[in-house]
């Protein structure tokens, strides 16, 4: 019976991998993935938070110790809420708020 399958010339593929490497790859089947920076103005320094996932503003305070009922947050001169989720590179400030009496 007839399969239908031809060798037509010898590639030499089923000889790949039987021999040692004569050069280095680096393949992978994932794109790279590069994280989210962060630079927020704080009292005069800059501080730099760097994450693989969108995070609110709320978790990035959270997670530099800064109490979120403390600061307000500026970017491109708009106050925008603690809420908001960063998915990108950006640059914030924060702007100390006072209270008591």
């Amino acid at each position: 019976m007839d399969s239908g399958f031809r060798i037509h010339r010898n590639t030499g593929l089923c000889d790949l991998g039987s021999g040692p490497s004569t050069c280095e790859s680096d393949i992978r089947l994932t794109r790279p993935t590069r994280g989210v920076r962060i630079e927020l103005e704080h009292q005069g320094e800059t501080l730099v938070f760097e994450t693989e996932e969108p995070i609110t503003i709320n978790g990035v305070l959270d997670r530099l110790g800064i109490p979120s009922s403390t600061v307000l947050t500026v970017h491109e001169d708009a106050i925008v809420p603690h809420t908001s989720i960063i998915q990108k590179d950006l640059r914030l400030e924060l702007v100390v708020v006072s209270s008591g009496g």
